[in-house]
């Protein structure tokens, strides 16, 4: 069985014989495979078309490679032109996923982050006409992206500093839940699944978020206090991704990073709904060899079964 069909049976419900690897984004090609993004990223182009166009072909070189070497289940595949052009690139040897980021408010800018609160309780009835007109756009995107060929979604709302969530929960109600929950009715009516990704503390929101039948949750981040086993004891048949510590795979400790894999592969975990990943993404930055020691601790608890 090869990751790509684990994905599709988390995604239809079922649980496969060991989950399935994939990362929302992958930033240190240059580290790990020797190729510079900047080779296309600093290049002379005609047009910001042009331009585009070559980021997302270079994109589906290197994630065409983590699907062939690394066994990725899924690629990211961001908007329509680039799904167009991932789906041609992996054809079926992995699923692409669609990104929207856009259908919900979530944490403003640090510059913004006052107005916004201050218009909480000022202007409520404009934040409202605000919400319909994301979650309207939203829509059309998501049907755009399922047209263009998008296995599943991702929507990319991150609701929470470290501490808690960006507003309050009783705000959260209001001005959050039931546009994400329109948006999720739409992705389950083209026959789609979606998974939130989401930083920091959201654990006074997290019993809303699923309340909205949104499929999964990916991040399920330690360092806002989030613990995968006591999110997989609320919720034992939700989609869950993540949990791998960032901070672990920044400092390279070789220990901090497998004991990390196995507290999220126990209670993420084998035998339940789970996708392994970090509670991010693999960033610049990172030291290809945490990534690498991840991997292996991994691959020791699944075994043989890797494909």
């Amino acid at each position: 069985m090869t990751n790509k069909q684990r994905m599709e049976i988390i995604l239809q419900g079922g649980v496969p014989d060991v989950p399935p690897h994939w990362e929302l984004v992958f930033q240190i090609e240059k580290e790990f495979f020797g190729i510079d993004p900047a080779s296309v990223h600093n290049a002379t182009y005609s047009s910001q078309d042009e331009k585009n166009r070559a980021i997302w072909n270079y994109n589906s070189e290197v994630y065409s490679r983590l699907v062939d070497e690394l066994g990725w289940g899924a690629v990211p595949g961001g908007g329509v032109e680039e799904i167009n052009i991932m789906k041609k690139k992996i054809g079926d040897r992995a699923l692409v996923a669609g990104y929207e980021g856009g259908g919900v408010f979530w944490m403003p800018t640090g510059e913004n982050i006052m107005d916004f609160v201050v218009r909480l309780f000022e202007q409520p009835e404009q934040l409202h006409a605000e919400a319909r007109i994301k979650c309207a756009k939203a829509k059309e995107a998501l049907s755009q992206m399922a047209d263009a060929g998008a296995d599943f979604f991702v929507g990319t709302y991150d609701f929470g500093f470290n501490d808690a969530p960006f507003i309050s929960p009783e705000h959260f109600s209001e001005f959050v839940t039931p546009y994400l929950a329109e948006i999720v009715q739409h992705v389950h009516g083209m026959g789609k699944k979606i998974l939130l990704h989401s930083d920091g503390c959201i654990d006074k929101v997290l019993g809303q978020i699923h309340s909205t039948g949104i499929d999964g949750y990916q991040s399920v981040d330690p360092q806002g206090h989030m613990d995968i086993r006591k999110v997989r004891e609320q919720y034992p048949d939700w989609i869950l991704m993540g949990n791998v510590a960032c901070n672990m795979l920044q400092d390279a400790d070789d220990g901090k990073i497998r004991e990390s894999v196995r507290y999220c592969m126990a209670h993420g975990g084998v035998g339940k709904r789970y996708i392994f990943s970090t509670s991010n993404c693999i960033f610049a930055g990172m030291p290809p060899g945490s990534y690498k020691i991840m991997l292996d601790e991994y691959r020791k608890i699944i075994g043989n079964n890797l494909n």
